[in-house]
């Protein structure tokens, strides 16, 4: 199989399906948990953005399901954690050696040898995000800065 549809398989798509998760898809599914914010924290859920003291409902429609959750013990209790990922995609040219075949104008076959230049998606996943919780309430969050 070529390796640019494998790629399509094993990371677009996937990608493609995650994407659909949107706030706005979330908000629709979950109608009576959204009318419940008040004006200021909805327009901070459509767009994405959270704050300390939201509520796991409010992270959850602002961000969807997180990638990971990590529970962490200190000497005050335990804390959950969600950690939330993001994908960098680059592309790279590299030099593939290739042979192919010709007839010169007496029909004999010939082998001759060529250099060409593809490219290569490559996809890098990372932790972007991570979302404390003390209870039912964001207690820390924590962004990767780039």
């Amino acid at each position: 199989m070529n390796r640019q549809i494998l790629i399509v398989f094993l990371v677009v798509i996937p990608l493609m399906m995650v994407g659909c998760s949107t706030p706005a898809n979330r908000i629709k599914k979950n109608p009576d948990l959204f009318a419940s914010f008040s004006p200021e924290i909805q327009e901070n859920v459509k767009k994405g953005v959270i704050e300390v003291g939201y509520t796991k409902g409010m992270v959850f429609l602002a961000f969807g399901r997180p990638n990971s959750i990590y529970e962490r013990k200190t000497e005050t209790g335990m804390t959950e954690i969600w950690s939330y990922n993001d994908f960098h995609v680059w592309t790279e040219y590299e030099p593939l050696e290739t042979w192919y075949y010709y007839r010169d104008v007496k029909g004999h076959m010939h082998q001759m040898r060529d250099l060409a230049w593809i490219s290569r998606n490559r996809t890098r996943e990372y932790e972007s995000l991570r979302v404390e919780f003390d209870g039912d309430k964001v207690k820390a969050i924590e962004k990767l800065r780039h």
